[in-house]
């Protein structure tokens, strides 16, 4: 039986670590934290005894990979899966409005929505359905050198409609401006998400905490299939030769005996033993931040599972019942603020949305400076491949040529690539 060492028990590493054990070789998961599931994982808040997330994560139904993997692993049953698109908006004057997609066969379910949506006029809505009704036949090749605001003012999109619509979609997905975000990758996940099939554009949010869905169910998974996962323990260096690694060296142990290894960590954190010649691309990566606020409150009066903010900072709220978790996608200018400041922000912003109290019960925040890369066209043909020039070694994350966004599925599907790659070799 072949061994495999994966470094790395975020979601590419887990992936990869599934997905080979599978395919019945013997996987070592290496893991310096004491837990798994890198950015996506629940913990326990001391103050209310409640598990909470690190940070919301909405999943669609184009999410062929991580569906297939939460399949694999006997988790898809801890989904709450939408029949029909429908999100609820938040706005200003204290009123929700719906974007409610019907059981029309596709694509008519998806129009009916966008023209019976209250907050465009016709000519706005008339002008979203062209657009919406175009992306399938663009070629996103001829929209290098384009951002996301560019590319929508082109197609003679309103300011309205880029505010109420496509921003909502456009930072949730690419958690950057859309002066910076490429309109290449966000013609292309618009594709992905409304184009795919008649289910792709389901939003789908996981039921329980997140180390249940993911974290648990995967270790769970590899061990069944014979493989093991070693938590705490770093990897501080390997050795090559002949273009080949030979020994990967921890803070507890030195590995000798494997066949193929995969690297499975953050980019920055790479570097420190993979030299970046070895990489068939050499990326710089910018980042951006995502804030995360739990926020126990006395009185839930909200009834749906979440909400989109319009015209606002806050970006989503989702009801967990016994508190909300609201998410600020590209927030750098909040990393430097104190807990006091950003709490009175969250407060005053939501006032303006939702009657609030300020005697709340608890909070939570959560800072992830370097949440995800910046997909802007700097970075589109500048991603490695999951193969390296060492005979042996592949890398997975969702900074890797997945050509997707750093999501989820990007991670999932880095994974998955990585292992087919040795897979394919026997």
């Amino acid at each position: 039986m072949k061994r495999v060492l994966v470094i790395g028990g975020g979601l590419a590493g887990l992936s990869a670590a599934v997905y080979l054990s599978k395919n019945k070789f013997r996987v070592t998961l290496l893991e310096a934290s004491p837990k798994v599931g890198g950015r996506v994982y629940s913990f326990i808040d001391e103050k209310t005894n409640t598990e909470i997330d690190n940070g919301q994560h909405i999943l669609m139904g184009c999410y062929t990979d991580t569906l297939n993997f939460l399949r694999v692993i006997d988790a898809y049953k801890y989904l709450k899966i939408q029949k029909n698109l429908e999100v609820n908006y938040l706005s200003h004057e204290g009123i929700s409005f719906k974007l409610k997609a019907t059981q029309f066969p596709f694509p008519f379910n998806l129009l009916y929505a966008l023209f019976s949506f209250k907050r465009l006029d016709v000519n706005e809505k008339f002008s979203l359905i062209k657009l919406f009704l175009k992306i399938n036949f663009i070629e996103s090749e001829n929209l290098y050198g384009l951002n996301v605001i560019e590319w929508l003012k082109k197609e003679k999109q309103s300011d309205n409609s880029i505010k109420i619509f496509w921003e909502i979609i456009s930072i949730g997905a690419l958690n950057t401006s859309t002066e910076k975000a490429s309109a290449k990758i966000f013609c292309d996940i618009l594709k992905e998400i409304f184009w795919k099939d008649n289910t792709s554009f389901s939003i789908i949010v996981p039921a329980l905490p997140l180390s249940k869905v993911f974290c648990e169910p995967s270790i769970e998974s590899i061990k069944r299939n014979g493989g093991e996962v070693r938590l705490s323990e770093k990897v501080i260096g390997v050795e090559i030769e002949d273009m080949k690694i030979k020994k990967v060296i921890t803070d507890k142990n030195i590995y000798e005996d494997f066949d193929f290894v995969i690297s499975a960590v953050p980019y920055f954190a790479s570097e420190k033993f993979i030299d970046k010649k070895f990489l068939d691309k050499q990326p710089e990566f910018h980042y951006s931040s995502i804030l995360n606020i739990h926020l126990w409150i006395k009185q839930n009066f909200l009834s749906e599972d979440f909400y989109a903010f319009i015209d606002s900072e806050l970006h989503w709220l989702f009801n967990k019942k016994t508190h909300w978790n609201i998410v600020i996608s590209n927030a750098d200018k909040f990393m430097q603020m104190s807990k006091d400041e950003i709490i009175n922000f969250i407060l005053t912003e939501l006032k303006k949305f939702i009657p609030v109290s300020d005697d709340i019960l608890s909070y939570k925040i959560i800072k992830e400076k370097r949440a995800t890369f910046i997909p802007d066209n700097s970075i589109l043909n500048n991603r490695p491949s999951t193969e390296t020039k060492i005979k042996n070694i592949f890398i997975a994350g969702d900074w890797v040529d997945t050509k997707l966004p750093a999501t989820i599925e990007s991670a999932v599907r880095s994974g998955r690539l990585a292992a087919e790659k040795i897979v394919n070799q026997m």
